[in-house]
C-alpha cells in the first residue's frame, strides 16, 4: 500500500490500481486509511499527457468506519472503455456525522492540488518527472454531488466532463435557497458551451425523482435556456452530451451503472435494459 506497482506490457505501462495513505491535501478529512485511490488503463511510456477522472463517494452506512474500498466497489471508475490515457482518483471524504461525509479539503484549490498530487505520483511511479493534465472529468454520486458543484466554483481547473449520479440534493433550507449552486452551474455551463465545438464536453445527470428531482430538473431547465439560441442541428448534437434524465436503476448502482459507458462515449445513450 502506498507504493504503485507500474507494470510494463512493450512501450506502455499496463492497467493498474493502487492505494495511497496520507495524501497531504487530504489530512483535514476524518476518516479511515488508506484515503485515495488510483487507477489507470494502458499509457503509451511516449504519452506527454493524460486526462484525469475524479470520482466524489456518498454517504456510508459504516460512518467514520468506512474503508475506501467500499466506495471503489459502486464508482464506475472503469477504464476498460476508454483509449484515451487516463488516470482516475477516488479520495476519501471527510467524515460529518452518522453516515455523512463532505470534501471540505477539495474546495477553494484543493481539488487542483489533488489531481496534480495523482498525477506526479504516477508520473514520479513511471520514471517520468512529469506528465501534462489534457482533459479533466468530475463525477460525483449521491452525496457528494453538491460538494462537486461546489469544488467547480472554486477550481482554477474547471472540468470538461461533469457527471452527477442521484447526487443534486440541494441545500438545507433551514441554512437558505435550497437551490444555491444552481448559479454555480449556470456560470460554469455557459463557459463549457463556449468551448464547442472545439473542445468537447458533456454534463450528464441522472437522478431519482424522489431524491434529488428538483434541484436536477433545474439543471435541465438552465441547458434548455443555454442552448435555446444555437442553431437547431448542432443544438441537436450538443442536447446528447448535455442532458439530464431519470435513472432506471437504483440509487446505489447509478454510477456503477453509468460512468463506465460515459468514460468510453460521453454521447452515449443507456441501454437501461442491460
Amino acid at each position: 500500500m502506498d507504493d504503485l506497482a507500474i507494470t510494463l506490457s512493450g512501450d506502455s505501462v499496463a492497467p493498474g490500481e493502487a492505494y495511497l495513505v496520507d495524501t497531504p491535501v487530504l489530512r483535514p478529512h476524518t476518516g479511515t486509511q488508506p484515503d485515495l485511490f488510483l487507477r489507470w488503463n494502458k499509457i503509451s511510456l511516449a504519452a506527454r499527457s493524460v486526462d484525469v477522472v475524479v470520482h466524489l463517494h456518498g454517504f456510508s452506512q459504516q460512518g467514520q468506519a468506512m474503508p475506501l474500498s467500499e466506495k471503489v466497489a459502486n464508482s464506475g471508475l472503469d477504464l476498460s472503455g476508454r483509449t484515451r490515457p487516463t488516470i482516475a482518483l477516488l479520495p476519501r471524504g471527510n467524515w460529518l456525522r452518522y453516515t455523512w461525509y463532505d470534501f471540505p479539503a477539495l474546495l477553494s484549490g484543493g481539488m487542483d492540488w489533488l489531481v496534480d498530487y495523482g498525477v506526479r505520483r504516477f508520473s514520479g511511479a513511471i520514471g517520468r518527472e512529469t506528465l501534462a493534465i489534457d482533459r479533466f472529468i468530475l463525477a460525483a454520486h449521491s452525496g457528494g454531488g453538491m460538494p462537486a458543484v461546489d469544488v467547480i466554483g472554486g477550481a482554477h481547473r474547471a472540468p470538461d466532463e461533469f457527471y452527477v449520479f442521484d447526487g443534486l440534493y440541494g441545500r438545507d433550507p433551514s441554512r437558505g435557497n435550497p437551490m444555491r449552486g444552481l448559479e454555480t452551474i449556470d456560470q460554469w455551463l455557459g463557459e463549457r458551451l463556449a468551448r464547442e465545438p472545439e473542445r468537447a464536453g458533456a454534463l450528464r445527470v441522472i437522478y431519482i425523482e424522489q431524491q434529488t428531482g428538483p434541484f436536477s430538473r433545474k439543471v435541465g431547465e438552465l441547458i434548455a435556456r443555454h442552448l435555446a439560441g444555437v442553431e437547431p442541428a448542432v443544438a441537436a448534437v450538443l442536447r446528447r452530451r448535455y442532458r439530464v434524465e431519470v435513472s432506471r436503476v437504483q440509487h446505489s448502482q447509478i454510477a456503477r451503472r453509468c460512468l463506465p459507458d460515459l468514460l468510453a462515449g460521453f454521447d452515449i445513450e443507456f441501454d437501461w435494459s442491460r
